[in-house]
């Protein structure tokens, strides 16, 4: 096992900074999630790891110990590619045995021993013989990871080693790639643009973007607790709404406002989250699973209720995806399947003030920490 620490990380690529300020610690056997747009930086931190890049500024650190100043082959690192990057000519107990034989004084008998161990836990043992073309995508997989654990690595790095994979694999793998980090109880820096994927995977999420990281937690405080819109909107499932509101103080009561949308807040929620707050407009977001059907009469509507018109259905299965559109604004809704609802129909909706998400209009920051 070994900790890993990143500190004050920086990369820049002349005028273009690619990383900014990059501090993170992963914990001994911990498996961390580094998930984010693509082009946010970050293979380029796996690459930092792993000395493939070298640093413009900063530091990293294995059990304490300085290695951003190391080549790559002393590091104790190992990474599994995108691509997996197996060699085609070679059987996969050749693949699995290579690293072993040009990096370690292990005899011939060892490295055969740790070969089959590792093919055996990873259930490859029958493919020792074939060549990678005679492989699935899964399989490949599973070899690109014998490849890299066989060597018995401090740090284990995966850069997107499922996105070539069709989406049912992938959960059988993500699955599989969880139990063996936790089988081996490896400390692993996973990357990946999917933030399902991010959610089921990670002891630790780290939230980066535009080179920066915007939040680091577990991935139920992320998703309870975004701290700033960025965070809200990129993790969940649809992902959230948005509305740029103002707020109303009318006969002693008090409203979000827009054009599209009024809602009122209790005297309470006001004290909490918004009575130091000095702007006039805010910035606030709902999930879509928190929007409710308020009732099919749209005749009579109360202060935390709203019509808007159903303008696309996407059946999911067990839920709907419901697209609304309130005035010029679009909206989604994720309810349990209701057939009665069609394209067209307008409904009233609500959801509890507890619910919103609250950000400053200028720094985009929670207002609820």
């Amino acid at each position: 096992m070994a900790k890993l620490t990143i500190k004050k990380l920086s990369k820049n690529y002349g005028a273009l900074k690619c990383l900014e300020n990059v501090n993170l610690e992963i914990d001994d056997g911990q498996l961390a999630v580094i998930v984010g747009p693509s082009g946010c930086g970050k293979s380029t931190i796996l690459r930092c790891i792993a000395g493939l890049e070298t640093l413009s500024e900063g530091s990293i650190l294995i059990d304490d110990e300085l290695i951003s100043d190391k080549e790559p082959r002393y590091r104790d690192v190992a990474m599994v590619f995108q691509c997996y990057a197996l060699y085609p000519h070679m059987t996969v107990r050749k693949n699995l045995s290579l690293g072993l034989e040009h990096t370690t004084k292990l005899s011939k008998k060892e490295i055969q021993e740790r070969v089959e161990k590792i093919a055996g836990i990873l259930k490859i043992s029958k493919l020792l013989e074939r060549k990678p073309n005679q492989l699935s995508g899964g399989e490949s997989q599973r070899v690109a990871v014998g490849r890299a654990l066989v060597r018995k690595p401090k740090i284990f790095l995966l850069d997107e080693p499922l996105s070539a994979i069709d989406t049912k694999l992938r959960r059988e793998l993500r699955n599989e790639l969880k139990k063996i980090q936790r089988e081996f109880n490896i400390t692993s820096v996973y990357v990946t643009h999917d933030q399902e994927e991010a959610m089921a995977l990670g002891d630790k999420l780290v939230i980066l973007y535009n080179g920066k990281i915007h939040q680091i937690g577990t991935p139920e405080d992320i998703f309870k607790n975004p701290e700033n819109e960025f965070v809200a909107g990129f993790i969940g499932k649809p992902p959230m709404n948005f509305f740029e509101l103002k707020v109303e103080n009318k006969n002693g009561k008090y409203y979000l406002e827009s054009e599209e949308l009024t809602y009122e807040i209790s005297e309470g929620y006001f004290k909490r989250y918004l009575y130091k707050y000095g702007r006039e407009k805010l910035i606030m977001g709902i999930r879509p699973s928190s929007i409710k059907l308020a009732t099919q009469n749209t005749s009579t509507l109360d202060t935390k209720t709203n019509i808007a018109t159903v303008l696309l259905i996407e059946n999911m299965g067990n839920e709907d995806y419901v697209h609304l559109v309130l005035k010029s604004k679009r909206l989604i809704m994720k309810i349990v399947s209701e057939n009665f609802l069609k394209i067209g129909d307008k409904i009233s909706f609500s959801f509890e003030e507890e619910d919103m998400y609250l950000f400053d209009i200028e720094n985009k920051k929670s207002l609820k920490e």
